[in-house]
């Protein structure tokens, strides 16, 4: 899988969008709000939660940012 960067992130932060009242479709995946932190910049992706969980992606760990939009977690 082609990586878009070889800069490292930091995940400073994972977050569930809040729905209000409205419930997410039954077919839609549950995605997560990622706060990411890279050399003098900070950046928010989207990416399934699911994936992550997969992935074992968490809060503090350092990712890769892929040239599909997901993360990669670094060893």
């Amino acid at each position: 899988m082609p990586i878009e960067t070889t800069e490292a992130f930091r995940v400073l932060r994972m977050d569930e969008p809040m729905y209000g009242c409205e419930e997410l479709p039954e077919d839609a995946p549950l995605l997560c709000e990622i706060l990411l932190e890279g050399p003098g910049s900070r950046r928010v992706v989207t990416c399934p939660d699911a994936l992550l969980t997969q992935r074992g992606i968490q809060e503090g760990d350092a990712v890769q940012l892929l040239a599909d939009g997901t993360l990669q977690k670094l060893p």
